[in-house]
């Protein structure tokens, strides 16, 4: 049985889920269609503020920031996230640690690419 950990809640943020979208662009990409801004309430999260290489190290990708929200959120890639004082940030990647047998913390890691204008 796996172990329950009491990973709680507590620092604001909003979100905003990635909706499906039939529109393109003129160049014909889809264009990218997102639900109302939502307040949550997310474990920790923190923002890379120095420029990170990557040159020389495969399979290493670069993100912005690294977020905790709760699993029942059900963050998906492509959705995003405001971090206060931040600003907003696409959905890269999701860790879902809830899989492992012996562990359960309840939360994701939630990797995040800082979006502009």
């Amino acid at each position: 049985m796996a172990e329950v950990a009491a990973f709680i809640c507590t620092q604001p943020a909003q979100f905003r889920r990635k909706l499906p979208s039939t529109e393109t662009s003129p160049r014909g990409n889809e264009v990218e269609v997102h639900d109302d801004a939502e307040p949550i309430l997310v474990w920790a999260f923190y923002v890379n503020d120095d420029f990170v290489t990557v040159e020389g190290h495969a399979g290493r990708v670069k993100v912005d920031a690294t977020c905790y929200p709760p699993t029942a959120l059900g963050t998906k890639v492509g959705d995003r996230i405001e971090l206060p004082g931040k600003g907003w940030f696409k959905v890269e990647g999701v860790s879902d640690y809830d899989a492992h047998p012996n562990f359960t913390p309840g939360i994701v890691d939630v990797k995040l690419r800082r979006v502009k204008g």
